[in-house]
């Protein structure tokens, strides 16, 4: 079992949503998980071109880091995303990321994977935050098994703060939904709701969206 955590603040080591999604890793560590902790602002990631070229190929024609992310992604089992409030919402930096998505959420390539998610606030916003991560989650494919979201003081974690054992239990919660391939059945209605949404909209773009038509036959879910 792979889980990766995904960071989008720009503190690098000195990163309170960076420690939580350490121990939420700790957690899922600590019940069997192979996991990987990565810095989405030490990757080169440009912005997304809206150029409609990832629907027709499948993926991005841009020479940047974001393919080979993704790749990684494709092959884990979960996924956890971590961003810092900025203004209600997650960073630039992760935002940067988040809208280079289009293929993988039209047609939800993360079906079967599970995730998590992390935010933090020095004020509030947090649970904004939250509602937007995991929301992401859900668009691709992927059943979200929780979160930590947060108001933190200046300043690393403590070590007894209340919010570090939170995302360490979220860790094992998140490993043991992946080992018992758990279902959250309203989460799979929703998806299923926005199949039949996009299904149109993959029909009617079928001449330009052709890559992401073909995968949708295969899929049978046209």
């Amino acid at each position: 079992m792979k889980i990766v955590a995904l960071c989008g603040s720009p503190r690098k080591n000195n990163s309170r949503t960076g420690q939580l999604l350490k121990e939420v890793l700790a957690g899922a560590q600590s019940v069997g998980a192979d996991t990987e902790y990565i810095d989405l602002t030490g990757l080169k990631l440009n912005y997304c071109l809206g150029c409609d070229r990832c629907h027709h190929l499948g993926e991005c024609v841009q020479k940047d880091d974001f393919n080979s992310l993704f790749d990684k992604i494709l092959s884990v089992d979960g996924l956890v995303l971590g961003s810092p409030v900025y203004i209600y919402h997650v960073t630039a930096q992760f935002k940067t990321w988040a809208d280079r998505l289009g293929n993988a959420i039209h047609c939800q390539r993360l079906l079967g994977k599970y995730g998590a998610v992390v935010s933090t606030a020095g004020g509030s916003g947090q649970d904004e935050t939250a509602d937007y991560l995991e929301l992401l989650l859900k668009r691709l494919g992927a059943q979200s098994v929780g979160r930590v979201a947060c108001v933190l003081d200046d300043g690393p974690i403590p070590a007894d703060a209340e919010p570090l054992g939170q995302a360490r239990a979220l860790g094992v919660t998140l490993a043991r939904a992946i080992e018992e391939k758990k279902e959250f059945p309203e989460q799979l209605r929703e998806q299923e709701g926005l199949r039949k949404y996009f299904r149109n909209v993959i029909i009617k773009r079928r001449d330009r969206w052709d890559w992401e038509y073909r995968y949708w036959l295969e899929k049978g879910w046209l």
